[in-house]
């Protein structure tokens, strides 16, 4: 059954589309599944995560949410991880953020691409300064989110590294 809501993380609206195991948010879809330990698999990436009413965590950090044009009641628990979408919108260990909103002028990486801690990974323009934002860890580029030229939100995810 699909579904289409609007949830709302530290003030910022996304809209959300459910349809089975996928989940498309801004437009992006994602792959999620629950692991047989009970954690969330997001893309293939494994996320420690729990619901609540006001608020999920995910990887013991906590995001409170709302909820438009999605019936709950009081009654009945949000969403869960296959029917929310919460999680999309955090980041696992490995993502590269943006630090703020601005506009990428440079990728540095690609898709399967091996990096090291600290390795360049994408120039973002905020300000008129460029900051180049680094890897958080070493591995493979699992997902870059962007191009030169896409606008970004604080926190967004840039670039997954695993």
């Amino acid at each position: 059954m699909k579904q289409e809501f609007t949830i709302t993380l530290d003030h910022v609206e996304y809209p959300i589309v459910v349809d089975g195991d996928t989940i498309t948010v801004n437009g992006r879809p994602f792959v999620v599944e629950v692991a047989e330990d009970g954690t969330v698999l997001i893309d293939g990436i494994s996320y420690d995560l729990s619901v609540g009413e006001e608020a999920v965590t995910v990887d013991s950090e906590t995001y409170p949410y709302q909820f438009a044009g999605l019936a709950v009641s009081a009654a009945v628990a949000p969403p869960t991880p296959l029917r929310g979408a919460p999680a999309v919108a955090v980041a696992g260990t490995g993502a590269v953020l943006a630090i703020m909103p601005g506009k990428i002028v440079r990728v540095m990486v690609e898709l399967g691409q091996e990096v090291n801690e600290g390795d360049p990974v994408c120039v973002l323009e905020a300000m008129k300064m460029e900051n180049e934002l680094n890897a958080r860890q070493g591995g493979v580029v699992r997902a870059v989110h962007i191009k030169p030229g896409d606008d970004v939100e604080k926190d967004q995810v840039l670039v997954e590294i695993e």
